[in-house]
């Protein structure tokens, strides 16, 4: 073949891949809004456009991605796949555009996503997220905040932080440590207006609690200098799932309540909390990120997972 023509062939090959990322761009999108309407007026172009280029799709693969009926928009089993695959390469497109662009211009930029318990989205890591995007305004940030357990490569997340009480079992996933999930037992000292500050643990059993909302609740305790452990059985006046919740009725003084260090350590400095009987140490995990690989990772990706565990280790030291 000679330079002409192997030049005409490459061309061709390259103007096939382009109409092909445009098909699957649109095929996204009319899945996506769950019909051709929707998606045509989201994309700009006519409904007809947009049904054709579909099926010239579907013809080019021989295959049926969506199944054609008046009443109801249907994706077929293998256009169910073919979606998710579409998503992970238009996904791969973007990152390789924004990678380029950042090298180009030293700027971070691009869509990170990222998932985290509620309970740490609230304090600190919504801080720690905002301050980094104000850092790098070409950034944007999807935070997913959601105590599910993502699957970091299915559902296409950059960075899943999460905290995990026992040993991490084996994963195909990279692990980064943060910081330790570590409870304390607080209350107001405003509460002990009226209730004595407890010297051991059976005091316990004299003052009002806080807690989540089950049918049983515990505090399995662990001295810190003796081998010795108890359990100890309360009753909660205020029961809900919300750390949030539980932090403000504990700084009103409606009863004692453990909580996670790193939820309530400037509270502990002000003096707004104290921590009761810390001779005794309650279960603790550990908070960590978790993420496929850093190989081909995003410039911007790369610099907020850098970011949060500086921030994270200074939290540690303050």
């Amino acid at each position: 073949m000679n330079d002409r023509a192997k030049s005409s062939t490459d061309y061709s090959k390259n103007e096939t891949i382009m109409q092909n990322l445009n098909d699957y761009y649109y095929f996204v999108q009319v899945v996506k809004y769950q019909g051709y309407t929707k998606a045509s007026e989201a994309l700009g172009i006519t409904k007809s456009k947009l049904s054709r280029r579909i099926s010239e799709l579907e013809a080019r693969l021989d295959v049926r991605l969506i199944q054609r009926n008046t009443r109801k928009f249907t994706v077929t089993e293998i256009g169910q796949q073919f979606y998710i695959h579409c998503v992970s390469i238009l996904d791969e497109v973007e990152k390789t555009e924004n990678f380029v662009y950042s090298t180009l211009h030293d700027q971070l930029c691009g869509v990170i996503k990222i998932s985290c318990p509620v309970a740490l989205v609230e304090m600190p890591v919504a801080q720690m997220i905002t301050n980094f995007m104000q850092r790098y305004p070409e950034v944007n940030v999807h935070l997913w905040a959601t105590n599910h357990r993502v699957d970091v490569i299915e559902e296409g997340v950059d960075l899943a932080i999460r905290v995990r009480n026992m040993p991490l079992m084996d994963s195909d996933l990279i692990v980064r440590d943060l910081d330790a999930w570590k409870h304390v037992l607080v209350a107001s000292p405003q509460l002990f207006q009226e209730h004595t500050l407890p010297e051991n643990l059976e005091d316990l059993a004299d003052l009002p609690t806080i807690g989540f909302d089950r049918p049983k609740h515990y505090w399995d305790f662990r001295h810190r200098e003796k081998s010795q452990t108890q359990q100890i059985e309360y009753s909660p006046r205020l029961r809900t799932d919300s750390f949030s919740a539980m932090k403000f009725a504990a700084m009103s003084g409606i009863g004692v309540v453990s909580l996670p260090l790193v939820f309530v350590r400037e509270e502990l400095k002000s003096g707004e909390l104290i921590e009761l009987l810390p001779m005794w140490q309650l279960p603790q995990g550990v908070i960590h990120v978790a993420y496929a690989t850093r190989q081909g990772m995003l410039p911007a990706v790369r610099a907020l997972l850098d970011y949060l565990i500086a921030e994270f280790k200074a939290l540690e030291v303050e």
